[in-house]
């Protein structure tokens, strides 16, 4: 075990340089568990031996980070309602930046974010966008082909499929969604990404054309939320991991989760419409 610490460290050196894409386009599977912290230290443990911290903790030089999403839906929550009847197609829309509750005009930067499930199948189309243009993109819903913003190809392509999904379904965005990532990710050979999510937030948007959550409730989702993504197969160490840790899978979406939190925290009640099938459990999306 103490070898495998060392290779994943000379593993990590050489990749300092690397960063997240500023446009990526890519197909996984994904496994979903809840675990108690107890379990979530063990799995760290486990990771730690096998596979580099992803970038951002890299840059970061931690083995976490938050991540604050802006979940988009349309006005009959259609995004919603499939996740939560399990739909075996079925899409979500977001925008994610990683960072706490500051501002995007700080400098972080945002990405448009297409996440669907095609019969188990993940695909998961995703573009940077300046932090000063995200409104302007969300309420325009066009592509800013030909001004100083334009974004290289790949990414001006990922974008305008994001506002075609967008305008298709007169989507705006809804709720927040606010947690922190403690992730692994090896894309040496099959990706293979690892993450651990704690401290689970939803954020009211107070107003149809805000984008910044004024209100912040924490959401108990029952633990900590494991995600397991792989490309192929995943390596026999996550196999012999899963099987002497004896977790369960089940599927979570946080999305979900924190919906149907702001439709019962008094604070919350009424920020979001409600669905005809919020007392359903939460697929995984």
């Amino acid at each position: 075990m103490h070898q495998g610490g060392n290779h994943v460290r000379e593993k990590e050196k050489g990749m300092k340089g690397h960063h997240h894409n500023i446009s990526t386009t890519y197909e996984r599977h994904e496994i979903k568990y809840i675990v108690n912290e107890h379990l979530a230290v063990r799995v760290a443990s486990f990771c730690r031996e096998h596979l580099p911290r992803d970038p951002f903790c890299r840059q970061r030089g931690t083995y976490e980070y938050p991540i604050l999403s802006i979940y988009l839906d349309s006005p009959g929550r259609d995004f919603l309602r499939d996740t939560i009847e399990g739909a075996p197609i079925r899409s979500k829309l977001r925008v994610r930046t990683y960072r706490g509750t500051q501002r995007p005009a700080n400098g972080h930067a945002a990405f448009f974010e297409i996440k669907s499930r095609h019969h188990g199948v993940v695909r998961k189309t995703r573009a940077m966008v300046p932090p000063d243009r995200v409104r302007e993109l969300l309420n325009l819903r066009r592509p800013l082909i030909g001004s100083p913003v334009a974004l290289e190809q790949h990414a001006q392509e990922n974008v305008c499929a994001f506002l075609d999904v967008q305008r298709r379904y007169d989507a705006r965005p809804l709720l927040g969604v606010l947690y922190r990532r403690e992730a692994y990710e090896d894309t040496s050979g099959e990706r293979l990404r690892i993450t651990l999510d704690r401290d689970l937030h939803c954020g009211a948007l107070l107003s149809p054309n805000d984008f910044e959550p004024q209100l912040w409730w924490p959401v108990n989702p029952g633990g900590v939320i494991l995600e397991i993504k792989f490309t192929g197969t995943y390596p026999f160490w996550v196999a012999d991991m899963l099987h002497r840790l004896d977790m369960t899978r089940r599927g979570v979406c946080k999305y979900a989760l924190c919906s149907r939190a702001a439709d019962t925290v008094p604070a919350l009640h009424g920020v979001m419409g409600r669905t005809e099938h919020d007392g359903h459990s939460a697929a995984a999306v």
